[in-house]
């Protein structure tokens, strides 16, 4: 896998996960959703976690040092009907050490029971799409930026 899809995949569930309540159809979503520790070894980024403060990713589930951090703003969120949240997220990450931060607008989904959660993500080609991202509008697993992380921890 080149550097650029690594650099995608890393991205794509990025966020910070203090939720502010409310949501579609008047259903609360739980407010320490996607807090914790999220894993997955036939990914390229194996392992993420997400604290209030932000998210680091990991190459292997056995890395103790991550290959990408940053954090994220969640631009909307609700529940659909079979009860998975859903949100859109505003990402901002690098590699630590690095100076340069990369935006990816990320359309995620957790399960109804918070134990899985998948996402995809796009990145803003221009000053306008920055200012007004552009996310996308649904998970299609065969994305080239498709992650699916499995929650192991609360």
């Amino acid at each position: 896998m080149n550097t650029r899809a690594i650099i995608l995949a890393a991205f794509l569930s990025s966020l910070v996960l203090v939720l502010s309540g409310g949501c579609a159809k008047g259903k609360e979503i739980p407010k320490d959703i996607g807090l914790g520790t999220w894993v997955n070894e036939k990914m390229s980024i194996q392992k993420e976690v997400d604290t209030a403060d932000g998210w680091k990713q990991y190459l292997r589930l056995s890395d103790t040092s991550p290959l990408y951090e940053g954090t994220g703003k969640i631009t909307s969120k609700w529940t659909d009907s079979e009860g998975n949240i859903w949100m859109k997220v505003l990402s901002s990450g690098k590699a630590p050490g690095d100076s340069k931060f990369e935006i990816f607008a990320v359309l995620m989904k957790y399960s109804k029971s918070g134990t899985v959660r998948e996402s995809v993500s796009l990145s803003p080609n221009s000053d306008e799409e920055l200012r007004n991202p552009i996310y996308p509008s649904r998970i299609d697993q065969q994305d080239s930026t498709y992650l699916i992380l499995y929650h192991v921890e609360k």
